[in-house]
């Protein structure tokens, strides 16, 4: 599903237009002395945008079998688990749960797996151009890409799932290698669609979210196998222990928390946890996992990540 590039001028061009102005100037000063300060400022503002253009933040060029997924997001309830079914809470500056290090506020509608399984993949498509480029698609495409249903409700579920990324509000602090960093917007700027006979849509993403995107602050995670994976708890433990080059263990009650279950009691949220933990040694994720009667700290044992991922 390549994304539609849009052409930009390279910074070299921009420099060069820097260099011919100086020059211009070095070897007519007398001309330089005419011209008014108005084609003066006018001229060092189209550099500028030049510049400003050609630098423009691009996402890291992962292989097409995997997807970035930063960090915070996948340290939090951001994206919780709870089910299709259920009805979604409307937050207004709700803290999120996530591990130490990471702070999240939230506005607008709850955000599922779903969701993220969409954000993953419209990123995805964004890292082959500028962050904020209008990146092009098909919706057919992009429910392929995802193992959705070709079906009606399957086209209104994502055009609700991207809504739900441009109508928010959230602010991102974390701790990073190189120190504190921080985002504050939407998910994803803006996005517009055809009408039902082509269903070419365009997203745009905010240039800011390469915050997120440091070597030290995302994952590229298998999306083959995250595909697989049709229980919302198992793609976020997957997600989740993908960020842990050597997982330690957590207690069951501090999971719950941190995936955003709505499981009334723990002991459900514990034979859920079972299941999905199983799953992930079923897809060749886990190596083996436990439950500490004692304690009920859960620790894992991950496979060797592919050869194509060995660097993430």
């Amino acid at each position: 599903m390549p994304a539609t590039g849009i052409k930009h001028k390279p910074l070299s061009d921009a420099l060069q237009r820097i260099e011919e102005t100086l020059a211009a100037k070095r070897n007519s000063p007398a001309r330089a002395m005419a011209m008014t300060q108005m084609s003066l400022d006018a001229d060092e503002e189209a550099v500028r945008r030049d510049v400003e253009q050609a630098l423009i933040a691009q996402l890291p060029l992962w292989e097409n079998q995997v997807r970035g997924l930063p960090n915070p997001l996948a340290r939090s309830a951001l994206f919780s688990v709870a089910r299709q079914n259920e009805p979604r809470q409307h937050l207004k500056e709700r803290p999120i749960t996530s591990v130490k290090g990471v702070e999240i506020f939230y506005t607008g509608e709850e955000l599922r797996q779903d969701d993220e399984d969409v954000f993953l993949n419209l990123v995805h498509l964004a890292r082959s151009q500028p962050l904020g480029h209008e990146v092009s698609f098909t919706a057919y495409s992009m429910l392929k890409s995802m193992g959705w249903p070709t079906s009606a409700p399957s086209y209104e579920r994502l055009r609700l799932c991207i809504l739900r990324l441009t109508a928010n509000a959230v602010e991102i602090r974390f701790d990073a290698g190189s120190g504190k960093r921080g985002y504050g917007g939407t998910l994803v700027q803006e996005f517009t669609f055809k009408d039902e006979s082509d269903r070419q849509w365009k997203v745009r993403l905010n240039p800011k979210l390469i915050t997120l995107f440091g070597t030290d602050a995302y994952t590229q995670l298998d999306w083959r196998q995250r595909l697989k994976l049709r229980s919302p708890l198992a793609k976020w433990l997957h997600g989740f222990y993908y960020t842990h080059r050597e997982p330690f263990g957590y207690k069951v009650e501090t999971l719950k928390g941190l995936c955003g279950s709505s499981a009334q009691q723990l002991y459900h949220f514990r034979n859920g946890l079972k299941k999905a933990l199983e799953l992930l040694v079923e897809q060749g994720f886990l190596k083996s996992w436990k439950i500490d009667p004692m304690t009920d700290v859960v620790t894992v044992v991950r496979n060797a990540r592919p050869q194509i991922l060995l660097g993430a």
